[in-house]
């Protein structure tokens, strides 16, 4: 059994936590683009957090079941529905056999992800799913999804998702989920940590004080390699700089007209523009979610803040799973996620 998608959307593709540690092979890293929202899905359908997603890129796709299936959509601001429910962010759900998955309104969202209790098949490279564009590997046929592709589902159910099917059979939802409000402790803010690499010496400190000062905006020229920022230009030294520098999801670069690029999940290993820091870690889930227009704000930060906010923002996650935890060992207990 399977889903079959009746529309792509603009960019679907199957990711999971990507494929870290092989960079130095010319892997790129890979995953989804915003990791927080793609482990939520996965929890609130009882799965493990390493089972993919769909992530769904400002046009959603459209997609028929086939059979009955657990699932949850998380990510930015959006209405869906069926010819039966509607479907609410961060919420668990149990749609029937042709049934068909529809998005209503999604432009103030970047990117939403599908979990379906159980899981997908799909391709599996180098202890991954996510899909790898470059080489067409991973995920669904190493590709993003089009029209008319039909998916199988895995159905791999342990004891939850079983007592999950039971419960939701007549009511179809639950009364409880993530709360926006409890995540909006990490999505609202425009504003944005930077941590000084060895590339900001490049930089005048007129420059770095222009780049903070200056309000940014997502163009339309994003992907999944990088975010390009509409704004002031910055000027940066470019003599004596090695052709090839290493970089990492969140470095910001600026090219040579002096536009920035943040480096996203599908980076090249390499880069040759000068980088005027990077992005702290905890921000990066935020910056997934910046549509084409939103503004974006830099602020420089230490290493021993960075550090600091890291252990916060662990101990936010900490709370907002221990919440998620849909049943207990024996999978009867009911428990309503915070």
């Amino acid at each position: 059994m399977s889903i079959i998608i009746e529309n792509s959307g603009l960019f679907s593709s199957f990711q999971d936590f990507g494929r870290d540690g092989y960079e130095h092979d010319g892997v790129i890293p890979g995953g989804a683009l915003d990791d927080l929202a793609h482990e939520i899905a996965n929890r609130l359908v009882a799965n493990d957090k390493n089972e993919a997603t769909l992530e769904m890129t400002h046009k959603m796709a459209t997609i028929r079941f086939t059979e009955p299936a657990l699932i949850a959509l998380t990510g930015g601001n959006f209405k869906a529905e069926t010819q039966n429910i509607k479907v609410y962010p961060n919420k668990l759900y149990l749609i029937e056999k042709g049934e068909v998955l529809k998005f209503k309104e999604t432009s103030r969202t970047s990117r939403v992800y599908l979990a379906i209790g159980g899981g997908f098949k799909l391709d599996r490279w180098l202890d991954s799913t996510s899909t790898d564009f470059n080489v067409k590997v991973g995920g669904f046929k190493g590709r993003k999804l089009e029209n008319g592709d039909e998916v199988e589902l895995k159905r791999d159910y342990s004891k939850r998702h079983i007592k999950l099917f039971e419960n939701l059979a007549k009511t179809r939802t639950t009364d409880w989920g993530i709360d926006g409000y409890a995540l909006s402790f990490n999505y609202i803010s425009d504003v944005f940590h930077v941590v000084k690499n060895k590339g900001t010496e490049d930089f005048k400190k007129d420059a770095i004080q222009r780049f903070t000062l200056t309000d940014y905006k997502v163009s339309s020229k994003t992907n999944r390699v990088g975010m390009l920022l509409d704004g002031q230009k910055i000027k940066a030294y470019y003599d004596d700089m090695p052709a090839h520098q290493s970089v990492k999801k969140g470095t910001i670069q600026v090219k040579r007209d002096g536009t920035p690029i943040v480096l996203l999940n599908d980076h090249y290993t390499l880069g040759s523009y000068p980088q005027i820091g990077t992005i702290a870690s905890y921000h990066l889930t935020k910056l997934a979610q910046k549509p084409q227009g939103s503004k974006l704000k830099f602020q420089f930060i230490d290493i021993e803040t960075a550090e600091k906010n890291l252990i916060k923002y662990s101990n936010w996650l900490n709370q907002l799973f221990h919440g998620c935890l849909l049943y207990t060992s024996d999978a009867a207990d009911d428990t309503p996620c915070v």
